[in-house]
């Protein structure tokens, strides 16, 4: 406390007298209390900011005819309940030849493609996750499922989720490094056998029979002259 010392004089002799100084108001800005949360109210459409979308792959390293498994998590970390279609259709794995978001990224395969698959509706309460599998059968895919498609080639891809529909909705890419092996080269053919490997003595084409050995189909061999 700040004090104002004054000197009085009474009878000649000097006496210190001080008082206390008057303190400034305290003006506080009064704010209302947030509302409580209800964690079983009525629940809405989860917001991108309350989903954390996770992808793992069980390889990285791909090489035809290998499937790559593919984990999809998503998980409430809002503070209330909220509703969110998880069909494979709608929160779809794709994957990209090249880095995702690039302009040479070029769409390689996607988990939405070959689906018939209906609304997932999920209702997730705080903290909830959601877990599924996805393979991927290093196949190339277009939307409606066109057969036909070519084999992808060897480079470098990237994968990511997206939840359809929900603006920022996404997990982080993982990398995946596609392989295709040399093929094997074919063995020479081997030399046709030799007449002496065969062991077996090679006819003269030049060589006339021996008439005598030749039967006469006419019979005059055996009439004597």
């Amino acid at each position: 406390m700040i004090a104002v010392l004054a000197v009085l004089v009474v009878g000649g002799v000097g006496a210190a007298v001080t008082w206390p100084r008057s303190e400034a108001p305290i003006v506080s800005a009064k704010e209302d209390p947030p509302a409580p949360v209800d964690p079983n109210a009525a629940a809405a459409p989860c917001a991108p900011e309350d989903l954390d979308i996770g992808l793992a792959a069980d390889r990285v390293a791909v090489t035809p005819g290998v499937r790559v498994g593919f984990t999809v998590s998503l998980r409430n970390e809002g503070e209330v309940q909220c509703l969110v279609d998880a069909s494979r259709h709608n929160l779809a794995v794709t994957v990209y030849e090249g880095e995702v978001g690039e302009p040479t990224a070029e769409r390689a395969w996607s988990s939405a493609d070959c689906v018939n698959e209906e609304e997932r509706l999920l209702l997730l309460g705080p903290g909830d996750v959601d877990v599924t599998d996805v393979s991927w059968s290093d196949s190339r895919s277009v939307p409606g499922c066109e057969p036909g498609q070519p084999k992808p080639s060897a480079g470098q891809y990237t994968a990511q989720v997206t939840l359809e529909g929900t603006e920022g909705a996404s997990s982080d890419v993982v990398q995946l490094t596609y392989t295709v092996p040399e093929p094997s080269r074919s063995p020479s053919p081997s030399g046709s056998p030799s007449a002496s490997s065969s062991g077996k003595a090679s006819a003269d084409p030049s060589a006339s029979p021996d008439p005598s050995a030749s039967p006469d189909p006419s019979g005059e061999a055996d009439k004597k002259p």
